[in-house]
């Protein structure tokens, strides 16, 4: 049975940039665009060029990437009157000093563990109406990809095979059939459930009718574009921005205790211990108390306790058993460790 959950997004520091050239110049610029690209998608924000602190970086890129390499491509850019071939830069940046400067710029962090994306597509023209499947041709569905991939968010695609059309007809997908949707993206086990119907108006322009369901809630976007790669850049934004304000983690520092159950052995010990140190959130974690197989630990965090909770989450190797509300314990995070 298929199977995704949180997805660990590899390449959150690379960026691809096309250039004319193999010179200085090119380099420098395509630097400046590879920066913006992965400071993007790091923080979640598309707006991260309006810090002043930002800007004074893309002036001086190199100092962020410490890698790159050129690539021919099929491609050709249009340079004045001349058409000439592209070449793909890529360059890979330091982590580290990507972190730095987004924490100085007071701006958010998100991490490589991201929330799964499964999507049902149904796309109309002249003659039919299909579901776009992972391997489908569609200048739609590698626009889709194109951008996920930008914005660093995993995509997925049903199956569509007999367990999947049993359970769900292409009419439902175009009708929004929220409930027939959830219930045959139930095997697939994703974070987030999207799905939409595409197709082109008299004018020309795609059009396109979206539902996707975060925390357990339907929510719907609609918009349009000249093209496919217009389309698909403007929805994922708006998912993509959607998801930052969830699990992308702000520049504030706190404290907070955490409490883990069904910790039996040194070895669980040692991974409780490793698991938490690893949380994008935790700048650090001490053991406050030990009563038999409990423990509670204080963590110092950046961002929000509800960030923290949904990226454990995501990972399902602990369940939250209490979120401490109302118990006036201090707001303690009560978890069971499940591995």
């Amino acid at each position: 049975m298929p199977s995704a959950g949180a997805v660990i997004v590899d390449d959150l520091y690379v960026a691809e940039v096309l250039v004319n050239a193999q010179d200085d110049g090119q380099l420098n610029s395509g630097a400046r665009a590879g920066l913006l690209q992965v400071l993007v998608r790091v923080s979640g924000s598309r707006a991260v060029a309006e810090s002043p602190q930002v800007r004074a970086a893309l002036a001086q890129p190199q100092s962020y990437f410490y890698q790159y390499s050129y690539e021919s491509t099929d491609r050709m850019l249009q340079i004045g009157e001349a058409r000439v071939p592209a070449r793909t830069l890529r360059l890979t940046f330091e982590p580290s000093a990507i972190a730095r400067l987004l924490r100085q710029s007071g701006l958010s962090i998100w991490g490589s563990n991201r929330p799964s994306v499964l999507a049902w597509v149904a796309v109309s023209n002249a003659s039919n109406r299909r579901l776009l499947a992972e391997q489908d041709p569609s200048p739609l569905l590698a626009a889709l990809n194109t951008h996920a991939r930008l914005r660093g968010v995993p995509i997925m695609y049903p199956l569509l095979d007999l367990e999947d059309t049993s359970q769900l007809s292409t009419a439902e997908v175009w009708g929004a059939f929220q409930a027939e949707i959830e219930r045959a993206s139930v095997r697939y086990k994703p974070d987030v459930v999207l799905s939409g119907r595409v197709q082109k108006d008299p004018m020309g322009r795609w059009v396109g009718f979206w539902s996707y369901r975060l925390d357990q809630t339907w929510m719907e976007y609609d918009n349009s574009g000249f093209s496919e790669d217009e389309l698909m850049a403007d929805m994922v934004n708006h998912l993509v921005d959607q998801l930052a304000t969830r699990y992308a983690l702000d520049s504030s520092r706190g404290s907070m205790l955490v409490s883990v159950d069904g910790i039996d052995s040194l070895e669980d010990y040692a991974s409780v211990s490793q698991y938490l140190e690893a949380l994008t959130p935790v700048l650090s974690s001490s053991v406050v108390e030990v009563k038999g197989p409990q423990i509670l630990f204080r963590l110092i965090t950046e961002g929000q306790s509800q960030q923290l909770i949904e990226i454990i989450r995501l990972d399902e190797k602990m369940s939250l058993e209490n979120d401490g509300s109302g118990s006036g314990d201090g707001g303690t995070l009560y978890y069971r460790w499940l591995l």
